[in-house]
């Protein structure tokens, strides 16, 4: 509890020290980036802390961190002059709605995920281990770039400055690493949260902040991003229960359960019929939450299944691996409000450089730059994306001043090059010691989302953004660009499609290419690869579908938006702005998806797994922003009845739901007679209430449609879909953290598992906590030790170590180059009677501990003799020992 209260005075301080800064760069927004004051400190104070300590002008300490920090306050004192101080408290008083609303959500989601934490603390399993590893090698590590905790020697090889944010965090907190990494997830989830709100209500509020009447409604719809982004799922665990309820099943002759429905669905662990009728989806080993994050699924030519990972962001914080798209998920919010401060003219100001005149101010320029270089160091894959975001919301300004011409286009391509190449170069230092596992570009001939996958993993969301885009395409026929929207849109598939075959054609043709490429597509000897996947296509055709429709709808609201030349009001300016920048963000996301059905970044695993997890993950939060617009906007204009007839059909959708379960859960019997036959229900009068309930909520939404209310209907649609979104996280949430822990089983500490199975490890770690730096060994897998708990001493402890998660460090470098014979030294080392070998060995990588525990027991031959005769013993255990040693001796 103690640690919480610190890290959230902590937070505290942060947004309260930053306000002036953020309230003077977000000067369009309504919320003038209340929300984004945390993010913003977090960025500059650790920008300016790693980059003055890569220079050597800061030690990597808390003085360091101190210094910088008083840097950061004096910047903020700087935005004061002028009379700004009075202009911030004027706003502050006239807004004190806004921030008490803000800091509710804050602390409700740092306390509600701190609780989640605490119910499922272990640093063990998935990459928890590794992260750990990152924060506690930068403690250690004396300056920048930080010791590479796995690879003795070398600086760590990975965007780490989410991990230098996190150390920074628990060092002027004074709270244990192991602690620090479970506040770090509930922080995040807290700070995603307000930078999701802080969007969702500068789009709502508009230009009214400048009247001075804020309805109410968007202080409250605008949970409704949050909402979305982090709680709402796909619709996995929907399957689910409907899997375990033994739904679509029947017996075939031979009396074996079949199901053509749950082999088309085709999801892992849901082709097998259930055991028995459950409520709870029932795993071997207990672990249901984890098939969401698998539901798409790509095969080769020849039918071989391949796993993706598309994470989404409620399963990667109940896994809360401090991955870096976890981390980058505030700055990612931030980047987003830059985008729409900029289209609502907050940039409007005058930069000259050299001969150019740039129409937008130095200050928004340069944090935009610090952000964008920031998503480059702390999450690579998202630099492009939020680049091009800013860049189109600029250029969209300069097209509302001066019109359309060629010159937007040339415009597009200068801002990107214009932000970019500074933002590479304010965070140079990383660069300079990163070395990257991308490996170009491959055609995605063989790989493709079928229909059902792609909306199964986004069906809650695209919903509403289908709902709002035929509302729009429906409601304003005067605002329709039909022509334009779909050869546009049939031009980009063309495009993908000719650039994506063209360099399949290429790779089947060339010599050094052939054998790499047709092996990774599983293409069949003696078959055209590219015929048969275009056939495989076909067959399967439901994202191409849906992507064509989505993307002519959108381009239509987008460009039937702008077709009208007449002079509008300023209201009406702004309100446009605001639907051009929601239709930018849905765009981008399909951008996202689309791209990968057609082409993909080459890594080590030579599959398009890694660019379906970065690329759907990003279109998740650009969507569910979107959708959240687009069902306010629905939902408030449905009908110009009462409120109670509005929420009406909603309410019966809840109840009977609700009735149902009930209905369902005291008697199972119910169900399944349902399945079997619809007419033996209504034997008791449990059956009658439920059945009744659903009868009259249909009767009603149909009642809806015949009415005419059909946005009312709509919206009916989508938060039916939103509901069988928030199905997982129940189910899940339950599974992952064992249902309702009692107090006395809550605990932050990530370690307790270690110290409750290798305590004795665990005080060996304590001890090298304490000790001066040095590059220790301990024993490595045979199979490379990834997702173990190899490598442990050095992950807990901070200390360098030869070696550790070899797999890992592959893909960290592009291959194994740096490694080259650790592995079997270190076998030789604990193994060998060989003191003169042992020695070498030890001078070869400047070891100074050597750790003999219970995995170098197990690992190796294990010779201690020579050990404890040369070296001095400077921890003893029962389970566990240190050895030091000095060179020469």
């Amino acid at each position: 509890m103690t640690s919480f209260i610190i890290w959230y005075v902590l937070s505290l301080i942060l947004a309260v020290v930053n306000l002036p800064l953020t309230w003077r760069l977000f000067k369009a927004l309504p919320s003038r980036g209340y929300a984004l004051s945390r993010p913003v400190g977090l960025l500059l104070w650790g920008y300016l802390f790693w980059l003055l300590t890569s220079l050597q002008l800061l030690h990597n300490n808390l003085a360091g961190q101190l210094v910088a920090f008083g840097l950061v306050i004096m910047l903020n004192l700087l935005v004061l002059r002028g009379g700004r101080a009075k202009g911030l408290w004027a706003w502050i008083k006239a807004n004190h709605r806004l921030i008490l609303t803000t800091e509710a959500l804050f602390l409700v989601a740092f306390g509600l995920w701190a609780v989640v934490r605490a119910a499922n603390p272990a640093i063990i399993g998935t990459e928890k281990p590794m992260e750990m590893a990152f924060i506690n090698a930068i403690l250690r590590s004396p300056t920048f770039p930080p010791n590479d905790p796995w690879l003795s020697g070398y600086a760590i090889s990975y965007y780490y400055f989410g991990y230098v944010l996190a150390a920074m965090l628990i060092r002027v907190s004074g709270v244990d690493a192991a602690i620090g990494y479970n506040l770090m997830s509930a922080l995040w989830f807290a700070l995603t949260a307000l930078g999701a709100y802080g969007v969702l209500f500068d789009l709502l509020a508009g230009n009214r902040h400048k009247e001075g009447k804020i309805s109410g409604w968007v202080y409250a719809a605008s949970l409704l991003a949050p909402f979305m982004l982090l709680i709402v799922s796909n619709w996995h665990g929907f399957l689910d229960i409907l899997h375990a309820r033994g739904l679509f099943w029947s017996q075939d002759a031979a009396g074996q359960s079949v199901s053509s429905f749950w082999q088309w669905i085709n999801l892992k662990e849901l082709t097998t019929a259930p055991a028995s009728y459950s409520w709870f989806p029932l795993r071997l080993g207990g672990v249901q939450w984890w098939g969401a994050s698998r539901v798409v699924q790509d095969f080769t030519l020849n039918g071989t299944a391949l796993e993706v990972i598309d994470e989404f962001p409620f399963f990667t914080y109940l896994l809360s691996d401090l991955h870096p798209h976890l981390l980058a998920m505030p700055f990612v919010l931030l980047a987003v409000s830059q985008a729409l401060n900029a289209i609502r003219g907050g940039w409007q100001g005058e930069t000259r450089f050299w001969h150019w005149r740039l129409p937008w101010g130095l200050p928004e320029i340069a944090f935009a730059v610090l952000t964008l270089g920031g998503l480059a160091f702390m999450n690579t894959w998202d630099f492009p994306f939020y680049l091009l975001l800013i860049a189109a919301a600029l250029v969209y300004g300069q097209y509302r001043s001066n019109g359309w011409n060629g010159r937007r286009i040339g415009e597009f391509f200068l801002l990107c090059f214009g932000l970019g190449i500074p933002a590479i170069l304010m965070y140079f230092p990383f660069f300079l010691s990163f070395s990257s596992q991308a490996g170009g570009i491959l055609p995605s001939l063989a790989f493709f989302t079928q229909g059902h996958y792609f909306w199964i993993m986004f069906g809650p969301l695209l919903l509403p953004l289908f709902a709002g885009l035929l509302a729009h395409f429906f409601e304003r026929p005067q605002a329709r660009a039909v022509k334009p929207a779909f050869l546009i849109t049939l031009g980009l598939f063309l495009f993908l499609f000719v650039f994506s075959w063209s360099l399949a054609f290429i790779g089947t043709k060339l010599p050094t290419l052939n054998q790499l490429f047709l092996g990774l597509q599983g293409a069949t000897p003696g078959e055209s690869p590219l015929w048969q996947a275009l056939l495989n296509r076909l067959k399967a055709p439901g994202t191409w579908i849906t992507l064509f429709l989505l993307s002519f709808l959108a381009l239509n609201a987008l460009l039937g938006e702008h077709c009208s030349q007449a002079e509008e009001p300023e209201s009406a300016h702004t309100e446009k702005s605001t639907h051009t920048f929601v239709l930018f963000l849905l765009i981008l996301g399909l951008l996202l998806t689309l791209a990968p059905e057609f082409v993909y970044l080459r890594d080590n695993f030579g599959t398009r797994m890694n660019t379906i997890f970065k690329f759907y993950f990003q279109a998740w939060i650009l969507w569910s922003l979107a959708g959240s617009y687009m069902l306010v906007q629905l939902i408030g204009s449905a009908t110009k009845t009462k409120l109670w007839e509005k929420l009406f059909p909603f309410g019966m959708f809840l109840l009977g739901m609700i009735a149902m379960y009930l209905g369902l859960y005291r008697d199972d019997a119910v169900f399944q007679r349902f399945n079997q036959n619809l007419g033996a229900l209504g034997s008791s009068p449990l059956d009658y209430i439920v059945l009744g309930i659903f009868a009259l909520a249909m009767i009603w939404f149909i009642f809806e449609l015949v009415s005419r209310r059909w946005k009312m209907a709509l919206a009916v649609i989508c938060i039916c879909g939103i509901a069988m979104g928030l199905v997982y996280p129940v189910v899940a949430l339950w599974n992952k953290t064992g249902g309702i822990p009692s107090a006395d089983q809550l605990t932050l500490d990530g370690t307790q598992y270690y110290k409750a199975i290798w305590p004795d490890q665990m005080q060996a770690v304590e001890w090298l906590k304490q000790a001066p730096l040095g590059v220790m060994v301990e024993a490595v897998a045979d199979t490379g030790g990834s997702y173990t708990t190899y490598a442990s001493v050095s992950t807990f402890s901070g200390m360098p170590t030869v070696l550790g998660w070899i797999g890992h460090e592959a893909q960290w470098r592009g291959g194994y180059l740096e490694m080259g014979s650790r592995q079997n030294d270190i076998r030789t080392l604990y193994s060998t009677h060989d003191w003169q070998e042992a020695k070498a060995i030890l001078d070869k990588y400047q070891i100074k501990y050597v750790y003999v525990g219970d995995l170098e027991i197990r690992t190796y031959a294990l010779d201690e003799s020579k050990f404890q005769e040369h070296l001095q013993l400077v921890f003893n255990s029962p389970g566990a020992r240190i050895y030091a040693y000095a060179a020469g001796q």
